[in-house]
């Protein structure tokens, strides 16, 4: 067995991350071409293209974004970031599908910095055993799995099946392959609730030499990619432009639960939410419905020297008997 204490459940994954990511000094510089559909809010089709990465070391990479909404150039290398003149910050559906074939384990930062949970979950038939990175909630005694980002492995194994995150967005590894001794998923599905939001499947994925000619910043410009501006809340309310409203809980509404939950979040330079966390809660459910409805809005960008910058704010929801 397994152990499931929060040094054992650490190891693991540490050991499903050094099992799987493709960014460290163990592999051999790569070539990956993805093939992207997106949906939209009703589960449709909506838009095609695809995601290129050519790898050379941490650090020196470069990204070609081919979509009908965004297409861009991004290159890194010794420390600088080069773009297309306006391509700065990727959507973050895009970032999502691609981090899943190349890294898709937290950070050790953020796995040492939580305490984790595991319990066993069924997906249809499928049994697995699921890691969530915890952390303490003012007003809450304990989280459901998947109010935190959530990692599910096979059985026994230090295999990523399912990530599950934001209360309801589910991320399915439905094949998985091995390249360079790495476990790479192949065919990647994202889901909000039981609607597909995007799919992202490998076509090319290669060892190659990278080269200076193929890091080439001609016609790119040099940008600042810093760290987050932090901006109020109330800054940041007046600058949305889709709010879709929570839904009340009805165990909550039944035993007469009200209150604000308060999120972090981060926002991008396209307006969208990359990153949702809980900071205060008096409830779970509301919790969760607090984070459903809320990733999902949308904002003006916000603008630094005149040119679009990620932000991180807190986002307040209430939920009041009427």
């Amino acid at each position: 067995m397994r152990g499931q204490d929060a040094a054992s459940l650490t190891e693991r994954l540490h050991a499903a991350d050094a099992g799987s990511a493709l960014e460290t000094a163990d592999v051999k510089p790569w070539h990956l071409k993805m093939a992207v559909q997106l949906y939209d809010e009703k589960g449709k089709p909506s838009e095609q293209g695809t995601v290129e990465e050519w790898w050379a070391s941490a650090g020196k990479d470069k990204r070609v974004y081919t979509m009908p909404s965004y297409t861009a150039t991004i290159m890194r290398a010794d420390g600088q970031t080069f773009s297309t003149p306006g391509g700065t910050y990727p959507p973050a559906m895009l970032e999502l599908l691609l981090r899943q074939v190349t890294h898709p384990m937290p950070a050790d930062s953020e796995v040492e910095s939580a305490q984790p949970q595991m319990s066993k979950i069924n997906f249809g038939k499928v049994p697995l055993e699921c890691v969530m990175l915890a952390r303490p909630i003012k007003g809450m005694k304990s989280a459901p799995m998947g109010l935190f980002p959530t990692y599910c492995l096979d059985p026994g194994k230090d295999v990523l099946r399912v990530t599950y995150n934001f209360g309801t967005q589910l991320v399915l590894r439905n094949a998985i392959g091995t390249f360079q001794q790495k476990l790479v998923s192949t065919d990647v599905l994202v889901r909000s609730g039981e609607l597909l939001t995007a799919r992202g499947k490998i076509t090319t994925l290669k060892t190659q030499t990278v080269t200076d000619a193929d890091l080439a910043t001609d016609g790119l410009e040099r940008v600042g990619m810093g760290a987050p501006q932090h901006v109020a809340s109330g800054v940041i309310q007046g600058m949305a432009l889709k709010q879709q409203q929570p839904i009340y809980p009805e165990t909550a509404q039944a035993h007469h639960v009200t209150g604000t939950v308060v999120l972090h979040a981060l926002i991008g330079a396209d307006g969208h939410i990359y990153d949702l966390s809980v900071v205060s809660s008096p409830d779970s459910d509301l919790a969760i419905a607090a984070l459903a409805a809320v990733r999902q809005w949308t904002y003006k960008p916000y603008q630094r020297a005149g040119e679009p910058v990620e932000v991180e704010t807190t986002i307040n929801v209430m939920f009041s008997m009427h």
